[in-house]
């Protein structure tokens, strides 16, 4: 704090004479400047010489108008005179010369002689014999006039150029001692000059003395130390770190850091350099040092401080020794570990797949128990009714009513058995046991075994279908899960119809895709519901009396999309809209 402290009061003599000495100069140069535009004449305001021609006009007009009386002048001579006067006149009524005689307290008297001369203008123009008495009698007042303004513009001219003599001298005595001061200063900053070549000496003396006793410690410490300057070239590279580097001293000192070895210029060791440079300390713990001297690297700890005088950063120092055991120690700890995470890894393996097939047989059996709840019930319906009425014919029924009957039976037992399969398929597809069974389909046949389907369980809904052309319905499917989906919208747009309205089934598609759009009349779904109506058990406002579990659109959207499909609700359209997308059967490119 001290040493500090003396430094500053070091500085502050020759701070304090280095501004004394600029502001001296430049107070002088500014007098200087100051009396060089004092000391010349405004010949704008020399109105001696400017009266003295208006007196001298005004005398010439009064003489040539005697003459005239005389018959010794003209009309042309009066009226030269006359206008050399009034220029006279003008001349003095002229920015400064004007401010000057208003300044001397003429301007009044000034105005009323320039109106006497335009009054007797036009007497000059039309001279008579009679008139001349009246014009000299006019023209009297004028040289009188401008001889009193005269000498009082002399007094006035004498006694400015009085008062700036007096500024002269006391401009020029300041600038004489401001001189005077320069000198002071420049002998003060001299002297602080030599005192501080003798102190920069000293300093020197000392920082010799302190470099050979570091390079005594340096040369003989085990430890690799190297040291740069503020542009990064090296200044210090003892033996230990030859050693390491495999570089001797002599290739290393001068030269920057990468153009020794290639591990100084690595992104890590980069920054820790950059780092000292800026004040900041840093360390790298085992780092790879590839020797010119060695096929196998060795591992090395760095340090790095910035080199500081008082508060001046002059470069950067680095300590770097050999890690190499510590590393090894460290390798075979690392290796321990990966082989015990390796061995619990695979022992939690084994308990996650343990209970991912526990969880998937429940999400089996679970899916199953709601799929016959919900699913099975149409098949079901329609066998039951085909069976009911062939009883209650009996005998009345003939051959061709029976077998109609039976017909209608096995197909919808059939259906329950392929909806049977599906289940299991899709529980299996869930549960990841099994892949899905996509297949060229016709999207029209499906509709349509569908739609008969369901007129033979609701004879009391009208379905009407809009197919495609043929062959033009042909996408990658399983027919099962596709004619579970369908039955699964009929069945929604049945439970929430209108009374005695038609339910239609309509389809068409795009180049990649098929659109079966299942629509039904009645009140449209309100927007809160419209995000939550495909979640698992999930029913909506409107659902309200109607019988159901909350199934049906999930399980539909869900085996649509096992199949690459998909199963929307069209918000834009009349009514209530689902459509089933699925993927067209594409002729494979020859």
């Amino acid at each position: 704090m001290k040493r500090l402290l003396r430094s500053f009061l070091w500085l502050i003599l020759p701070s304090a004479a280095v501004f004394v000495f600029a502001v001296l100069l430049l107070l002088s140069l500014y007098r200087m400047f100051d009396v060089q535009g004092a000391m010349r004449t405004d010949a704008e305001q020399n109105m001696l010489w400017v009266l003295h021609q208006s007196q001298v006009a005004a005398l010439r007009l009064i003489e040539t108008v005697a003459m005239a009386e005389l018959g010794e002048a003209g009309p042309e001579e009066l009226a030269l005179r006359r206008d050399l006067l009034i220029g006279r006149f003008n001349l003095l009524n002229d920015g400064p010369q004007r401010r000057f005689i208003e300044q001397i307290g003429y301007g009044e008297e000034l105005d009323q002689l320039a109106a006497t001369l335009a009054a007797i203008a036009p007497m000059i123009d039309d001279f008579t014999l009679g008139k001349g008495a009246h014009l000299r009698e006019a023209l009297a007042p004028f040289p009188a006039f401008l001889g009193r303004a005269a000498n009082k513009a002399m007094v006035t001219e004498w006694n400015e150029l009085g008062g700036r003599l007096e500024d002269y001298r006391t401009q020029l005595n300041q600038n004489i001692l401001s001189l005077i001061g320069v000198m002071v200063a420049g002998g003060i900053l001299a002297i602080t000059l030599v005192l501080s070549l003798r102190q920069s000496r000293k300093h020197n003396y000392m920082l010799r003395r302190e470099q050979d006793f570091s390079g005594l410690l340096i040369s003989s410490s085990g430890e690799g130390i190297l040291a740069v300057d503020r542009d990064a070239r090296c200044s210090l590279w003892n033996s230990a770190m030859a050693t390491m580097v495999g570089a001797p001293a002599e290739h290393a000192v001068g030269h920057r850091l990468s153009e020794i070895a290639g591990f100084f210029d690595v992104e890590p060791v980069r920054q820790g350099l950059a780092n000292a440079l800026a004040g900041k300390t840093s360390q790298l713990t085992v780092q790879p040092l590839f020797s010119r001297d060695h096929d196998r690297p060795i591992y090395v700890d760095l340090r790095f401080f910035p080199m500081r005088h008082d508060d001046a950063i002059l470069g950067a120092i680095l300590f770097m020794y050999d890690a190499s055991d510590r590393h090894a120690t460290q390798q075979k700890d690392a290796e321990d570990r990966e082989r015990l995470e390796e061995l619990v890894a695979a022992r939690t393996r084994d308990l996650d797949s343990a209970l991912k097939r526990e969880k998937s047989a429940a999400d089996l059996y679970r899916s199953f128990a709601a799929m016959v709840s919900h699913q099975f019930r149409t098949p079901l319906a329609v066998a039951d009714s085909a069976l009911q009425r062939l009883i209650r014919r009996g005998p009345r029924a003939d051959s061709n009513e029976m077998t109609e009957r039976a017909a209608r039976a096995r197909s919808a037992i059939a259906g329950l058995t392929r909806l049977v399969d599906s289940t299991l398929a899709a529980a299996r597809l869930d549960a990841g046991q099994i892949g899905a069974r996509r297949e060229e389909c016709d999207l029209n046949e499906i509709v349509r075994i569908v739609c008969n389907r369901w007129r033979n369980a609701a004879p009391y809904r009208r379905i009407e279908t809009r197919p495609t052309a043929p062959g033009q319905a042909n996408v990658i499917c399983d027919s099962a899960h596709v004619e579970q989906v369908l039955e699964n919208l009929l069945s929604n747009a049945d439970k929430y119809a209108a009374t005695q309205s038609a339910i239609s089934v309509t389809l068409h598609g795009d180049d990649e895709s098929m659109f079966c759009d299942v629509h039904n009349t009645g009140a449209t779904i309100p927007p809160e519901d419209r995000e939550r109506i495909f979640e698992r058990n999930y029913r909506g406002a409107n659902s309200e009396g109607a019988a159901g579990t909350g199934l049906g659109l999930f399980m539909a959207r869900s085996l649509a999309r096992m199949q690459g499909g998909d199963v929307t609700f069209l918000p834009g359209c009349e009514d209530v809209t689902f459509r089933l997308t699925l993927l067209r059967f594409l002729e494979p490119q020859g």
